[in-house]
Order: structure tokens, then sequence, then C-alpha cells
């Protein structure tokens, strides 16, 4: 009977965590936040739960709670290149970019084909005043996915300042 209750829990957990992707694609975060705390509610071993959480808290501005968020997503999946890529850009956000480019080369190595992981390498490089590199990582997430326009926007503006 446990089983049943914890299987219905997760169904749950995912349900919101589904309403909370809708409620951020919209850009209602506070909204979005509320159904990921409810999932975590009913099962804290979730995740993505974490993981959306602490992305819609991005949004939000909220880094250092983003941060925590992000953390416990990375304590219940720690090989997960997204949640790495996301903790990256967390810690660039708070100026540690020694610690975020370690994030992100990992999640790189995770998966090396992700042009997200490209990109977010790329910001952080910049973010450093590595200009040759960011160069080098925009190029690399664009010839993953040429329709990456946040890389191509980004590189067009370090080759033509």
């Amino acid at each position: 009977m446990l089983l049943v209750g914890n299987v219905s829990a997760s169904q749950e957990s995912q349900a919101l965590v589904t309403k909370g992707n809708s409620l951020d694609d919209s850009k209602q975060y506070d909204d979005a936040i509320s159904n990921y705390n409810k999932a975590i509610s009913l099962d804290p071993q979730d995740s993505d739960a974490w993981f959306y959480k602490g992305s819609a808290l991005i949004q939000e501005f909220q880094i250092k709670e983003a941060n925590t968020a992000i953390d416990h997503a990375l304590l219940l999946d720690p090989n997960n290149s997204v949640y790495n890529i996301q903790k990256g850009l967390v810690l660039m956000l708070q100026g540690n970019y020694k610690e975020a480019e370690g994030y992100a080369d990992k999640a790189l190595v995770l998966d090396p084909n992700n042009s997200n992981g490209w990109s977010t390498k790329g910001i952080i490089d910049k973010a450093k005043g590595d200009k040759a590199a960011a160069i080098f990582d925009y190029n690399k997430a664009i010839k993953l996915d040429p329709d990456d326009m946040l890389s191509l926007q980004a590189l067009y503006k370090l080759e033509h300042p």
C-alpha cells in the first residue's frame, strides 16, 4: 500500500512540475515556483522539481535561493549535464567564474554535443574577459545548433565590437 501512495505522490509531483513549466514558459515565475514547491513537498527526491525551481528563481533574480535549489537537484542527480550547466550559470552570476567553468566543463564531459553547454561556457568565458575562448565556445555551440540565436548574437557582438 505504501508503494502505491509513493507512486501517486510521484505522479502528482510530475504533474505539478509540468504545470510549473507551463507557467514558467508564460513568465509567471512566482506561480511556477509555487508549483515546484508543492511538487517538492510531495516528492523531495524529484530532481527536476528542484532544478526547475532553481531556474525560475534565477528569472526572479533570487540567485542565492536558485543556487540552493540547483544544489539539491545535483545532489539527487550529479551527472545530469543540464543541471551542471545551470549550476555554472548561477555561479557565474555570483562572480565565481573558476567554479562556474568547472561545472560547465563537467557538463560538456557528460554531453560534449550539448550546444547549450558550449554557449554557457562562452557566457562564462566572456564574463571572465577571455574573448578568444568565448568566440571558440560560441562557434562550437553554433556548429552543434546552427539556429542558436543567443550564441549567434553573442558571437557577432564579440567579433564586431
